[in-house]
């Protein structure tokens, strides 16, 4: 019976992991959060289901990590995120780290340790070939409007690329994810959909990716199968908001004391 592990399992896609994951009998769930309460209050019940282990603390607690990515996980979905264009975003970096050091901790307490396969979360954007025939403006806006989450992106895939001799890792690179139901997906290595994907579709696709056991070390994207996919109605202000913090990152750290932004 497999064992997953949920490094966010309170954001949108670990939520839509957590989810389909308890869907099936056979699987076993371990999920961090940083929160417990906000989890059981997302999820009603959920601590009465005995094959959910909940780990709560510190991203860089590295005993916790290593508790929650412990001998018996398969595979690690690690989708701790934002969607927010803050200047000096660290989430994907201080994850790749921790889970790098949590593994070695492992590792170091026994040398037969098998690491779980990493499935981690990304952007297309990152993959010039997943854009294909993306029309450039447009490309151009998106890069600006996301560039402090997608530099913290490339930081964290590059520090995880260090390890490749002795880790396996994929990286899921979606275009626009929005809330809708599950409506069908399908993988792509060559070109994400130039529509949006839903939260539930991108997590059946990282649970397909994670019990193939193929897609080492490569890009892959999760395109939605419908054609009738909800429009993400937040995108557009959170476009707008990313451009003023590209160009003024400074402005963000002002509105923030004086609690105008999160």
């Amino acid at each position: 019976m497999p064992t997953y592990a949920i490094l966010g399992a309170t954001g949108k896609t670990g939520g839509a992991l957590l989810e389909l994951l308890q869907k099936s009998p056979s699987n076993y769930i371990n999920a961090y959060v940083r929160s417990k309460p906000k989890l059981l209050e997302q999820r009603p019940g959920l601590e009465k289901n005995k094959k959910v282990k909940i780990f709560e603390g510190s991203l860089s607690d590295i005993t916790l990590i290593a508790s929650t990515l412990n001998p018996r996980v398969d595979a690690a979905f690690c989708v701790l995120a934002t969607n927010e264009n803050i200047p000096g975003v660290r989430i994907a970096q201080d994850t790749a780290s921790s889970v790098i050091a949590a593994l070695c901790h492992l590792r170091n307490e026994n040398i037969h340790f098998k690491p779980p396969k990493l499935i981690f979360l990304s952007s297309a954007s990152l993959n010039a070939a997943m854009l294909g025939e993306f029309p450039p403006a447009v490309e151009a806006i998106i890069t600006r409007a996301m560039s402090h989450v997608y530099a913290d992106l490339r930081f964290a895939e590059e520090n995880l690329r260090l390890h490749r001799a002795w880790l396996d890792a994929t990286f899921v690179q979606p275009g626009g994810l929005t809330e809708d139901v599950q409506k069908g997906h399908k993988l792509s290595v060559d070109k994400a959909s130039d529509g949006f994907v839903s939260y539930l579709d991108l997590a059946a696709g990282m649970i397909e990716i994670a019990e193939s056991g193929t897609y080492n070390w490569m890009g892959v994207s999760v395109n939605a199968t419908a054609k009738d996919v909800k429009f993400e109605p937040n995108a557009p202000p959170q476009i707008l908001r990313g451009l003023v913090w590209h160009f003024a990152p400074w402005l963000y750290w002002t509105c923030r004391s004086l609690r105008i932004v999160s």
